[in-house]
């Protein structure tokens, strides 16, 4: 694997133009992720680039390559974490809906067919939408995640397992759903 050999490289020499090829092979990949979870495009680029500033100044303390892409989403989590805590969003009070209109939305149930994975992201917690990304979209191994999540490889496992049955009951029409299609 072409990723591989890059990154011994720069684990081994941490010159200038490894890193440049680390930040090739990987960069799109922890844009991404920030992407996934909700930010906007500038934030997630300045993100980034914070990222590899540590990546860069800190990899020294990173000894095997295949352990690579966790350490670098350890990193990655570690900042987004430290964005939300810096940018905490203000508190904001809701006035309910008239009568009228909440009778005039469509029911979640009847809208989850036609969903795209940001909104099936937005219904999971924060902790399964990380294993997720990861896993499904960025597709780290368990042991990659154990190493990015700081967690037992077993409750990785068993965390990944729960949020696919999440994701498959969000994801399946409802039965009134299915009955409305067919008479239509």
């Amino acid at each position: 694997m072409e990723d591989k050999h890059v990154i011994e490289e720069f684990l081994d020499t941490r010159s200038d133009e490894a890193f440049c090829a680390v930040f090739e092979a990987a960069c799109v990949r922890v844009r991404r992720y920030f992407l996934l979870r909700g930010l906007d495009a500038a934030t997630a680029d300045d993100m980034t680039q914070n990222v590899f500033v540590k990546v860069y100044r800190d990899a020294g303390q990173l000894r095997e390559a295949d352990r690579f892409y966790g350490w670098l989403f350890a990193v990655a989590r570690n900042e987004m974490i430290s964005y939300w805590r810096r940018e905490a969003p203000e508190k904001v009070q809701f006035e309910p809906l008239e009568e009228w209109h909440a009778a005039s939305l469509i029911a979640e149930t009847e809208a989850l067919p036609a969903m795209h994975i940001n909104e099936l992201l937005a219904a999971l917690d924060p902790a399964e939408r990380d294993l997720v990304v990861l896993r499904f979209v960025e597709g780290l191994s368990y042991e990659e995640l154990a190493v990015a999540l700081k967690l037992p490889l077993g409750t990785i496992k068993w965390r990944i397992f729960n949020a696919r049955k999440k994701l498959a009951r969000i994801a399946r029409p409802s039965p009134a759903a299915d009955a409305r299609k067919r008479i239509n």
